[in-house]
């Protein structure tokens, strides 16, 4: 659920009227080029020590462990990976299976801190082509949209609960998840599963080639981009004498 909460927001980022405008603001456009309301997200799971911090003088609640530093990590990892979603393998693990099906293996780097090796995952979307809505809350006040979303959300859990219906079938059946998914192209997906499997392994001679054909088929897509610097810019398509199996995130 908490993937879907995540794919939830990231649909409403670009269908809500009210967010979208301010695509169209000037002010914002004259600063930033082209600018767009966007978010990026990071999950991983693990333990964490939740409290008060703070001092005399200031206090929040907040939580605390190397599994919270690594989830912002991964949110700001991202950036680099051009994609608005990145899960842990240690996260996608403990997905359900139909979940898991949907998620896609992007890379296996160590991060800054740490020697272990991490799977990187996302799930395959696309936000250009999402047909505008209103927010049926838009209008209500804060105290309205809190208890409804409260209403909706223990309606929800209840019938997860007592197993009335799975958690893939409220999200296989959600308009804004099949929205996010309608144009995913089999094509392009068996393809990259072929370059990221010979990337893993080193057989970069046959990696090198398909993740020029990934770039030929979306050349949007922040993953294959990666893949085809590190492969064939960065490396020049040769596989580097160090390797095994695994590369170091360039940033924190």
């Amino acid at each position: 659920m908490s993937v879907f909460s995540f794919l939830k927001i990231i649909a409403k980022l670009n269908k809500y009227h009210h967010i979208l405008k301010y695509n169209e603001n000037e002010e914002m456009n004259k600063r930033v080029a082209g600018f767009k309301v966007k978010m990026g997200f990071g999950l991983h799971q693990g333990w964490a020590i939740e409290g008060a911090i703070g001092s005399f003088f200031k206090i929040d609640a907040s939580y605390l462990s190397p599994n919270v530093n690594m989830a912002a990590r991964l949110e700001a990892a991202t950036g680099q990976f051009g994609t608005l979603i990145l899960l842990s393998g240690d996260l996608h693990d403990i997905l359900s299976k139909n979940f898991q099906s949907i998620c896609r293996e992007i890379d296996t780097v160590t991060v800054k801190g740490s020697i272990k090796p991490m799977r990187l995952f996302t799930v395959s979307i696309q936000t250009h082509d999402m047909e505008p809505d209103q927010d049926p809350l838009y209008f209500r006040t804060i105290k309205e949209k809190k208890s409804i979303r409260d209403k909706m959300r223990k309606e929800l859990l209840g019938k997860l609960n007592t197993e009335k219906i799975s958690t893939w079938e409220e999200i296989n059946s959600d308009r804004d998840f099949l929205e996010l998914r309608k144009l995913l192209n089999p094509e392009f997906e068996s393809t990259f599963k072929l370059c990221y499997a010979s990337y893993l392994k080193g057989d970069w001679s046959s990696a090198g080639p398909y993740a020029k054909k990934l770039i030929e088929l979306c050349p949007d897509d922040g993953p294959s981009v990666s893949l085809n610097y590190t492969i064939n810019i960065r490396f020049e398509g040769k596989c580097p004498d160090w390797w095994n199996g695994f590369r170091p995130l360039t940033s924190k």
